[in-house]
C-alpha cells in the first residue's frame, strides 16, 4: 500500500501514517511519500513506539520515502 501525504505538515502525516497502518494486516508494508522531510523522522519514531519496522528511508530532492512493515 502507498500512502502520499505531501502537502501536510507535522502532525498530520503521522496521523495519516497511523490511520493506513491501522488498515493493514499484521506483515504488510506501507510505504509512505511526502515533501515535508521532518514527517520522516517524526514518522520513524512513531513506527518504533509502536512495534512496527522501519524496512527502509530514502531523502529525494523532493522529499522522503519510508517503507514500514506492520
Amino acid at each position: 500500500m502507498e500512502l502520499d501525504v505531501s502537502g501536510t505538515v507535522c502532525p498530520i502525516p503521522v496521523l495519516k501514517t497511523k490511520k493506513a497502518l491501522d488498515s493493514i494486516d499484521d506483515g504488510e508494508e506501507l510505504t509512505v511519500i511526502g515533501n515535508y522531510k521532518p514527517a520522516l523522522e517524526n514518522i520513524a519514531r512513531f513506527v518504533e513506539e509502536h512495534g512496527h519496522t522501519v524496512v527502509s528511508t530514502e531523502e529525494t530532492e523532493k522529499g522522503f520515502k519510508i517503507v514500514i512493515k506492520k
